[in-house]
């Protein structure tokens, strides 16, 4: 077999990723390889004993798989990106940061020593905040600065739920007011 890329090179000086590509391309797209013939058509090529490929084909192996210039079309079957698409290309991409972020995070669940299996006592550790993941909602929590009435609307509607309860009359009715209290609050002030 002879390929024309490498007409006149030193077959010794060529390494089996560059012959490798140079069989594929030559064979076209529609003639996809399996690894081993494609191993024996490079040892053939490069007339080199089965020691010498048995000992670079880690090597060539680990290079196939490295240079972007090959893919693999699954059944151990390899051919030249450069035929495909990229839509057409259907490739596992693995990447460990969406795996990380994508996975909900489970809940370790505690466990209380002083419970003894007892099912109807009261488990005072389930009520820690800091366990829940609360993030407010800062549109829940925000003063809504365009519309004041919002708040004179409430305040109004509070007093006269307040009125409902506690008749106006017995607001009029005269508190006592102790002195002492209000030295005593003064004091605190300063």
């Amino acid at each position: 077999m002879e390929l024309e890329v490498f007409a006149g090179q030193e077959k010794s000086e060529l390494s089996m990723i560059e012959v490798a590509r140079a069989i594929l391309e030559e064979r076209g797209r529609d003639h996809e390889m399996y690894f081993s013939d494609l191993v024996n058509e490079i040892q053939n090529y490069l007339e080199k004993s089965d020691a010498e490929i048995r000992e670079a084909l880690p090597y060539f192996y680990s290079a196939l798989n490295v240079d972007g210039s090959f893919i693999p079309l699954g059944d151990n079957k390899w051919g030249l990106r450069s035929w495909y698409a990229i839509d057409e290309i259907d490739e596992e991409i693995i990447t460990l940061e969406e795996d990380e972020n994508g996975a909900p995070k489970r809940k370790r669940k505690r466990v209380n020593a002083f419970m003894d299996g007892d099912e109807d006592a009261i488990d005072y550790s389930d009520d820690d905040p800091e366990d829940e993941d609360f993030t407010p909602e800062s549109s829940d929590l925000e003063y809504d600065e365009e519309n004041p009435d919002d708040e004179k609307s409430e305040v109004e509607s509070y007093d006269s739920e307040i009125n409902e309860i506690i008749p106006d009359e017995d607001l009029d009715e005269e508190v006592d007011i102790n002195e002492e209290d209000d030295e005593d609050d003064d004091l605190n002030e300063e």
